[in-house]
């Protein structure tokens, strides 16, 4: 079978199948679910494993992870709107099991994998609850105002920015700036070159190219470092995800962003 890697905002959706991982934490949240048998995980310091047909985990939990057949897992940065629901599901727990929205998740990937193409997947993911009750992004290329912003962030990957300061280059306010950019991109503005560059070196590996090329081109020193963001963030190695010599049915939803704020500039003109 394929597997599926959907990148969606400020979260990157996989199905298929994917090897036991060993204790590891991360900087998203990430829910799990299993489509065809349990999932079981085991947490640092623990001698039981704990078997649920879902779980969701708090990003700092360390822990390792047992499937039997295929999964479907959503990791999602803690301070984005995916991630939120990731909380309101945790309470005040690092680790939740037998999610309330279970069989919407099941039947969410499911819709996935037997859809025609990808095409479908970006409805099939928004029309399942809960993230049915998020915000529908609007296009970032019809907001002249946002994308200049978007393109100071990412022309200028080291600089640090004060909010205060983004949103007088644009004559509105910061509490504008935040809201409306989150409510664009899905997740806050100090988050956001960390998940482009990540987000630039998945477009550049669904378009053939090597993890060490997808690197270069994400802005990465080189392999190594991507591999390090990527395993700090998620918790694997991407050669895990994209070098297992199965095929990959890819949607990466804004793909036509990545290009544009990729392109070249001269002062505040695209080349």
């Amino acid at each position: 079978m394929q597997n599926i890697i959907c990148v969606l905002r400020s979260a990157i959706l996989f199905i298929g199948r994917i090897s036991d991982l060993s204790l590891h934490s991360t900087v998203t949240t990430a829910a799990v679910i299993g489509l065809d048998n349990d999932v079981n995980i085991r947490i640092e310091g623990e001698d039981d494993w704990i078997k649920s047909r879902s779980f969701i985990f708090e990003g700092s939990l360390s822990h390792e992870s047992a499937y039997r057949g295929r999964i479907g897992i959503l990791l999602a940065d803690p301070g984005s709107d995916i991630g939120e629901i990731f909380s309101q599901e945790l309470g005040s727990n690092r680790l939740a099991m037998g999610l309330s929205w279970e069989l919407e998740f099941i039947k969410m990937c499911f819709g996935i994998l037997e859809a025609p193409s990808p095409d479908y997947y970006r409805d099939i993911f928004f029309q399942a609850f809960p993230f049915s009750r998020l915000v529908r992004a609007k296009s970032v290329l019809g907001d002249e105002r946002l994308f200049r912003i978007l393109r100071h962030l990412v022309v200028n990957p080291e600089e640090s920015f004060n909010i205060d300061q983004l949103a007088e280059m644009i004559g509105m306010s910061p509490s504008w700036l935040q809201h409306e950019f989150k409510n664009a991109v899905g997740l806050p503005l100090r988050a956001f070159r960390k998940w482009f560059r990540i987000r630039t070196s998945v477009v550049a590996m669904k378009r053939g190219s090597s993890i060490a090329e997808a690197a270069l081109i994400g802005g990465f020193y080189d392999q190594a470092h991507f591999t390090n963001v990527f395993r700090e963030i998620f918790g694997i190695s991407p050669s895990l995800v994209f070098s297992r010599g199965e095929p990959i049915r890819w949607f990466v939803e804004d793909e036509i962003l990545v290009d544009k704020l990729n392109q070249p500039v001269i002062g505040d003109t695209i080349i």
